[in-house]
């Protein structure tokens, strides 16, 4: 054992000057040239001035989302919607409601979704491309209920429990932070 301790510098260096390890060096060389292509090919083919959200999202984001100036003026409408919370009055609660979900729809029908409303939009979204849809299905549910249900009552904590779900979903697009 300790004539192999005494030999091992020695072993390392025959090991690397063998013809077996400058094929190995050669072959691994071959790969690397082949990944580097491959990725230079699909930057290519994917378009080197994609976005990366998009990319990893694997849609096309609507202008609002797109841009930081659609950004903000999608931060500005919200924020008129939202101020009607402040009013004290449940039909103003309501309001703000209906008209966050019309916002929240359009960002999903922009975004490519089928569906001729946005229950079947939020349906039609593939699993695991979007966090929290069941959470935007119960924000957009309490919108139907206000639409469909004849003397629905909502307090003002449940439309800020709705515009938090809603403001969930324009976080995940870095719309709100």
């Amino acid at each position: 054992m300790d004539n192999f301790i005494l030999n091992f510098p020695q072993f390392v260096l025959n090991f690397y000057n063998s013809s077996f390890f400058s094929v190995l060096k050669f072959i691994i060389g071959i790969y690397v040239i082949v990944l580097l292509v491959d990725i230079i090919l699909l930057l290519m083919q994917r378009g080197l001035s994609g976005n990366v959200r998009e990319t990893s999202l694997g849609i096309d984001m609507p202008r609002e989302l797109a841009s930081k100036g659609g950004k903000l003026k999608l931060r500005k409408k919200w924020e008129k919607i939202k101020s009607k919370l402040y009013s004290g009055e449940e039909r103003a609660y309501k309001v703000a409601v209906i008209e966050a979900d019309e916002v929240i729809h359009g960002l999903i029908r922009r975004l490519g979704y089928a569906g001729e409303n946005m229950a079947e939009r939020l349906d039609n979204i593939p699993f695991g491309q979007m966090d929290n849809i069941e959470k935007l299905k119960r924000a957009h549910e309490i919108r139907n209920r206000i639409i469909h249900e004849d003397g629905f009552r909502l307090s003002k904590e449940e439309a800020e429990e709705v515009f938090s779900l809603f403001e969930e979903f324009l976080r995940y697009f870095e719309v709100l932070e």
